[in-house]
């Protein structure tokens, strides 16, 4: 196998894991939720829940931003992919110019 067909396989396997990966922290951040702790201390329940409650917004945020850069990355790699594959079948003479 050449150097040019395992670099390709390389790139075809980052695409598909850069998309894995994307779509599966979409569905983590979907799942991140606050709620009840279940602390029996009603005193300082309310307190703890608030806190909570941020500090998973904060994280959803964050898991989202990562969501939106790490699609953005499959994207280029996808882009990446295609073009080579393009170029491979233009340069092997089964494509068009």
């Amino acid at each position: 196998m050449s150097d040019v067909a395992l670099f390709y396989e390389d790139l075809q396997q980052a695409d598909r894991d850069f998309t894995t990966a994307f779509t599966s922290l979409h569905f983590d951040a979907a799942n991140l939720v606050g709620g009840d702790p279940g602390v029996a201390a009603p005193l300082g329940r309310y307190h703890l829940m608030s806190c909570m409650d941020r500090g998973i917004g904060k994280l959803k945020d964050a898991a989202i931003d990562g969501w939106t850069s790490a699609s953005a990355i499959a994207d280029s790699v996808s882009a990446i992919a295609s073009a080579y594959s393009a170029l491979d079948d233009e340069l092997a003479g089964t494509g068009t110019p």
